[in-house]
Formats: structure tokens, sequence, C-alpha cells
């Protein structure tokens, strides 16, 4: 047996905890307000509750009151609508009556009417049968005589088409005999007809076969003289083009060694020009020795004149440089003006002279005589053919003119009446002449340039 003291212990524990700590007065206050406010919910209830059900009761004792004064009322109107309901069927079904009897009534004499009807119409019936018998018995009649007519006119017609065919065979035979004879005799005539035209084609055609072998002969001769001919002429040909060849070799050789000149007038300009390079860095190198071995001031005298000499040097160079471009540039520009004969003999037939001599201006002046004629001649051509063009242009509107007064137009328009042919035209040839006449055409010569470099 467990002691009983032990288990005391944990009874004692949990009652420990279950009891609530203590409250405040002020949580005792608000204990006691919620009570009296739940007390105060409860009896509202209450009252509400008994109104519930005092309300539901009224309720049901309506509806129940509603119920059996709805039965009373329908049975007191059933008592007082009885007697005038049957006094309606009663009058209602007396009418019915009477209907049934009209209808009655009405059958009857219509019965009575079809009756009559039929009768009528089985006489009608009868009357309409023996009609159509009687018209049977005629058709028949008729038939019978129609058919002894049909008879009588057969046999005629028999007997007149065997008289026909009978004829008809005699004359067949005849034509037949007829077409025969036709046919042997066409096929006769026609084999004179073949032999004829044969002998005609072959005669033809060996006529024709002499005048083409005629012919052939003809052409042959003829062609045979035109191939000599031609022949002896590609002979001119090469002659005159040997001999050509042979001038233009020349003029190629001389060209040559005009060329050769130059280039050579070309290279001693340029050793030259490399020996006075030459001599002004030795004159430098000398001049920096000095300075270096005496250290004297520098002589600002000498300075000032090799300066003035480099840069007399180098403008002279730049002229060059722009007279060249400027060449090229003309050059350039009579190509392209230029005629197709002046392309294949670009150079003139006149000898030109040697241009070694640099100093002589009036040469390179002659020299470019050609190019100006041609410029000349070009510039010509266009200021002729513009002319042309605005003469072309004022008859065309001449033109208009007339057709519009012809035609009395409204919408043509209006055109001059003076033919003009007036206007300078301004082409590349007179721009670049211009160019030219600026430029200095004693720039070429190098004689004061050649004399310093040779002091």
């Amino acid at each position: 047996m467990p002691n009983r003291s032990n288990l005391q212990r944990p009874l004692e524990f949990c009652e420990c905890l279950l009891k609530k700590p203590p409250l405040t007065p002020e949580e005792k206050k608000a204990l006691k307000a919620e009570k009296k406010a739940e007390k105060k919910r409860l009896l509202i209830e209450k009252k509400k509750q008994l109104k519930r059900d005092v309300l539901g009761r009224e309720l049901k004792y309506g509806d129940i009151t509603i119920k059996r004064h709805a039965k009373d009322w329908r049975q007191m109107l059933i008592k007082i609508a009885l007697p005038k309901m049957k006094e309606d069927l009663e009058f209602a079904w007396h009418n019915f009556e009477r209907v049934i009897d009209c209808k009655n009534f009405i059958i009857s004499l219509l019965k009575d009417e079809i009756r009559d009807a039929e009768e009528q119409y089985m006489m009608n019936v009868r009357n309409h049968i023996e009609h159509v018998e009687k018209l049977i018995d005629m058709f028949h009649v008729r038939l019978e005589e129609l058919q002894q007519d049909n008879d009588t006119q057969l046999m005629k017609l028999q007997h007149k088409s065997e008289e026909e065919a009978e004829e008809i065979k005699l004359t067949a035979g005849e034509e037949e005999t007829y077409l025969k004879t036709m046919v042997y005799m066409l096929e006769v005539a026609r084999k004179e007809q073949k032999q004829n035209v044969r002998a005609d084609y072959y005669s033809k055609l060996e006529e024709e076969e002499t005048k083409y072998n005629q012919i052939v002969q003809r052409l042959r001769a003829i062609l045979e003289k035109e191939l000599q001919n031609v022949w002896k002429n590609t002979m001119r040909f090469l002659d005159t083009y040997n001999s050509q060849i042979k001038e233009r070799k020349k003029e190629h050789n001389e060209l040559k060694t005009q060329d050769d000149s130059l280039q050579i007038l070309l290279c001693t300009q340029i050793e030259k020009i490399r020996k006075v390079l030459d001599y002004l860095k030795t004159l430098k190198q000398k001049y920096n020795d000095s300075q270096k071995l005496l250290g004297k001031k520098k002589d600002f005298d000498q300075i000032v004149i090799l300066t003035v000499n480099y840069n007399g040097t180098i403008e002279h160079l730049e002229k060059l440089k722009e007279k060249g471009e400027h060449i090229l540039h003309v050059a350039a520009v009579c190509r392209k003006l230029e005629t197709q004969e002046e392309k294949i003999t670009p150079f003139p037939l006149c000898p030109i002279k040697d241009l070694t001599n640099m100093d002589e201006t009036k040469e390179y002046v002659e020299s470019l005589d050609l190019f100006w004629q041609r410029v000349a001649q070009v510039d010509a051509s266009r200021y002729a053919i513009n002319e042309e063009r605005e003469f072309l242009k004022t008859e065309n509107e001449i033109l208009k003119m007339k057709l519009h007064q012809y035609c009395q137009c409204v919408s043509c328009p209006s055109t001059g009446n003076s033919l003009k042919r007036s206007g300078k035209y301004i082409t590349e040839g007179v721009f670049e002449q211009q160019k030219y006449d600026k430029q200095n055409v004693n720039q070429f010569t190098s004689q004061a340039y050649d004399a310093e470099i040779d002091e």
C-alpha cells in the first residue's frame, strides 16, 4: 500500500497551480461591472424572447382564422351562385337542341337536292352516250370510204412509178455510155498534154542550164578582174605604207635625238645643282670649323648672303616646277581637243628645230603654234555649231507659230518673228589661252641661273 502522504503531495501541487493570483481593487471593480452588464443583457434577451413567442402565437392563430373564414365564404358563395348556374345551363341546353334540329333539317334538304342532281346527271350521261355512239358509227363509215379512195389512188401511183422507173433506167444507160466515152477521151487528152508539158519542161531546163553556165563564166571573169585589181591596190598600198613608214621613222629618229639632247641638258642641270649643294655643304662645314677653332662671332653678312642665294634658288626651282605642271596640263587639254586625224598623226610634218639652246624663247613659242591652231579650229567649229543650234531653235518657233495660225489653236504658245545669229560662246580653249597669256614666256630661260652656277 502506498503512503497516503505521498499521494496528497501532487494534489496540493495541482491546487497551488490552479489557484489564481490575487486581484487588485480596480480589477475587482471591472469584474463587478462586467457581471452587472451580463445580467442586464440576459434580462433583455429574455424579454425579447417572450415577445417573439407571443408574436409567433398570434401569427398561428391569425392563419387558422383566415382559413376558417375562407371556407365559410366559399360555401356561402356556392349557395348563392348554384341556382343561377342551373338556369344558365338549362338555357344553353335548350339552345343547343334547337341548333341541332335546324342542322338536321338543313341536312335533309341537302340530301333531297343531291338526289335530284344525281337523277339529272344520269339522264345527261345517257344522252351523251347515245351521241357518242352515233359519232362512232359515222366515223366508221367515213373511214371505210377513205380506205376505198386510198386503195384506188395507190394503184394509180404504182402504175405511174413503174412507168417512170423504166424511163429512168433507159436514160441512165444512155448517160452511162456517154460518160464512159467522155472519160476515155479525157484520158487520151491528158496523156497527150502530159507528153507536151514534159517536152517543154526539159527544153526549158536545158535553156536555163546553158544560161546559168554563161552567167557563171561571166561572173568568174568579173571576179578574176576584181581580184587582180584588189591585188594591185594592196601592193600599191603596201608600197605607199612602207614609204610613209620610212618618213615617220625619220621623224621619230629626229624627235628621239631631240629628246636625248633634252635629257642630256636636264642631266647637266641636275649635276650643276648637285655641285652647288656640295659646295654649300663644304662652305657650311668650313664655317663651322672656323667657328670652333677661332671662337669668333658669327659673320651675319655672310649668313644673309647665303640665305638670299638659297631662297632665290628655291624660288627659281618652284617656278620651274609650276611651268612643268602647266605644260602637262596644256598637253592634256590639247589631247582632248585633238581630232581623229591629229591623233593618228600627233606630230607636224614640218621639221622641228633642236631645242638644245634653252636661251632662245622664240623656239618654244613656235612649237606651240600647232596647238593654238587646233584650239582655234575646235573653238570655231563649236561656235558655228552653237550658232546653228540657235538658228534651228528660232526656225522651229516660227514653224510652231505658223501651225498655230493655221489651226487657230489657243493652247499653242506664241513665238517671235525674227531670226538672230548673235552671241559669243566661251570654250575651254579660250580659258586655256587666257591662262597661257598670263604666263611669262621668258621664264623658260635660265641664263642668269647658269651664270650664277658658273661663278
